[in-house]
């Protein structure tokens, strides 16, 4: 794992944007992982800035998760952050990008739907994921295993709390579907990006603790081509 230290979230969303489309000029034909949250959107809008459509004519975009039950049209959901901030300003089309329906009955049905896409398409080359402040990555919550590919996970107190604040009214959140860790593992290059003062206790013992599934970002170390991106005041503790 390696760990970049930028000066501000504007500095940080800079390299993430530079990162994402040097990445997909060199290899059009691309498969990435991208997350949702407040963390990435400033990157996800620079990119909008730099980034013609055709950047990406080739390219297959697959959201990180999505609070099940909650409709991809909801301003909470992956989909609905990715979509407005990024996919949407640059016109690609819906043929080059997938999220999980998190609306479905079958929902196992639905994890194998997005693992079978990555397996054919040969895996991932980058994977970009936020940071709970419980640990988790995307919503593979303390105690996922790391040999999961796409999976169904019942979200903890405090992630279905902080959850709230992407919606306009009290959102029941119970479950989420997901990427798996053993998908960012296997991942050609990992990127955990994250910003600002809350996270700076999570950094600093996602660095320091043993590698265990009780805290799932400790993973992140495994990887050979792992980054953790962050700005200075998450790494206040380090």
């Amino acid at each position: 794992m390696k760990i970049e230290i930028f000066e501000n979230h504007e500095s940080l969303s800079d390299a993430v944007a530079n990162h994402i489309l040097d990445l997909v000029r060199k290899k059009p034909n691309a498969t990435l992982v991208l997350t949702s949250g407040n963390t990435p959107i400033l990157a996800y809008q620079k990119i909008t800035e730099l980034a013609k459509t055709e950047d990406f004519v080739h390219t297959f975009i697959i959201g990180l998760d999505e609070w099940v039950g909650i409709s991809g049209e909801s301003e909470g959901s992956c989909r609905y952050i990715v979509e407005q901030n990024l996919l949407k300003p640059l016109n690609i089309p819906e043929s080059n990008y997938t999220f999980f329906d998190s609306m479905t009955d079958d929902l196992e049905s639905e994890c194998k739907r997005v693992d079978d896409l990555i397996f054919v398409r040969g895996g991932l080359d980058f994977i970009l994921v936020g940071l709970g402040t419980n640990g988790h990555l995307g919503l593979n919550e303390p105690g996922s295993s790391f040999d999961a590919y796409c999976q169904v996970t019942d979200l903890e107190e405090i992630t279905a709390t902080v959850g709230q604040k992407y919606f306009n009214s009290a959102t029941p959140l119970t479950k989420g579907i997901t990427v798996g860790i053993k998908h960012l593992l296997e991942a050609k290059e990992a990127m955990v990006m994250a910003n600002g003062g809350s996270k700076a206790e999570i950094i600093k013992r996602m660095i320091s603790e043993e590698i265990n599934e009780k805290l799932p970002a400790t993973v992140l170390r495994k990887h050979v081509e792992g980054l953790l991106w962050i700005d200075k005041a998450a790494a206040a503790d380090l």
